[in-house]
């Protein structure tokens, strides 16, 4: 049964659809990537989603209750819960305090004994009393996912998680992912790294100037004419 469901949903700047009534479900059992042309309106979903952006039009149900237009921190404490393209930190406080920090203001009942347990699980229990301003970037990048772990999500969106990292950072990040449908927190995220999306991802979504032009099982639609023709330009 899907968790979060969008239907219509319709956002412009100026002269420009972002979105373009643009439906989708999202279930917490397993992982859902978005993908699509830079300016194909990912981004702009999410931040629809999480209230970041008022949508022009169309209903976001989140676990049974219409939650479009509400206001991002609302959101979050019900549980809906998004990461950023940029790593995000508070770069004075050390990787415990900004992993404690978010762990005091959860409002749900989180699948961890307590901050120490998401440090552990994201392998920055040895770095828990540095600065976060002094983490390479790879560690970095993990900080925030485990910050927002620690608010006790039920559906994170994370977008590009992988940007910016090299190859063995991708695959030890997209190892950490893949178990968090377990732990019974969904998934829905968007990178342009399709080895990543491919590994990582049940189903796919493809949009192309705020409109979804394909639909389904990840290897069925990485083999769709369309979307090689929109956004891969080759078979995968």
């Amino acid at each position: 049964m899907a968790a979060l469901e969008i239907s219509g949903l319709r956002k412009r700047f100026g002269g420009v659809e972002a979105l373009a009534g643009v439906d989708l479900s999202v279930t917490r059992d397993a992982i859902l990537g978005i993908v699509g042309p830079n300016g194909s309106g990912k981004t702009t979903l999410f931040n629809v989603i999480t209230g970041v952006f008022r949508p022009a039009a169309g209903r976001i149900v989140w676990e049974g209750h219409d939650i479009a237009g509400h206001p991002t921190h609302a959101i979050a404490r019900r549980g809906l819960v998004r990461t950023f393209q940029q790593a995000m930190s508070f770069p004075a406080l050390t990787v415990a305090e900004n992993v404690g920090i978010a762990w005091a203001r959860r409002r749900m009942a989180a699948p961890w004994a307590g901050p120490d347990a998401i440090l552990d699980f994201m392998g920055l229990s040895e770095q828990s009393a540095e600065p976060a301003g002094r983490l390479p970037f790879g560690l970095l990048r993990r900080l925030g996912l485990a910050v927002a772990l620690a608010t006790a999500p039920r559906l994170l969106l994370l977008d590009e998680p992988g940007a910016g990292l090299n190859e063995a950072e991708t695959a030890e990040l997209g190892e950490l992912i893949l178990q968090l449908p377990g732990r019974d927190i969904g998934v829905c995220l968007i990178d342009h790294d399709m080895a990543l999306m491919a590994r990582l991802c049940q189903r796919l979504v493809v949009l192309d100037f705020g409109t979804k032009i394909a639909e389904g099982p990840t290897r069925a639609v990485l083999e769709d004419p369309t979307v090689i023709d929109v956004y891969l330009g080759h078979r995968p």
